[in-house]
């Protein structure tokens, strides 16, 4: 009974976290994106109610559609990396926890 307990709690701990950094995620989904897209010299331009993004793009081209060029900074590219390690990684300890709380266990 101890032993299901504890598993229940690890479970829901797990659960908890995988639940918390997916809402992380889709509430800064627009930070990564920028993130993701300004690894390289890049144009941000307002599209409507979307932001398009010219990578390799000059401060020429940039202003030529109405955007704002932005420096390109290489290590921007380890935020959503990380992110879905993270991410995998917390999801995975989860479903493995939920299946073995359920007694589904792999064949061997």
């Amino acid at each position: 009974m101890a032993n299901s307990q504890a598993s229940l709690g690890r479970t829901l701990l797990w659960g908890v976290i995988a639940t918390t950094l997916y809402g992380f995620l889709f509430y800064f989904a627009d930070d990564f994106l920028r993130l993701a897209h300004t690894t390289q010299d890049a144009c941000m331009a307002p599209s409507g109610v979307n932001t398009d993004y010219f990578n390799k793009a000059t401060q020429d081209l940039c202003a030529g559609k109405g955007g704002t060029f932005i420096n390109g900074t290489w290590w921007y590219v380890l935020a959503p990396i990380a992110m879905a390690l993270i991410l995998s990684y917390s999801h995975g300890m989860f479903t493995g926890l939920f299946w073995d709380l359920l007694g589904l266990k792999a064949k061997k």
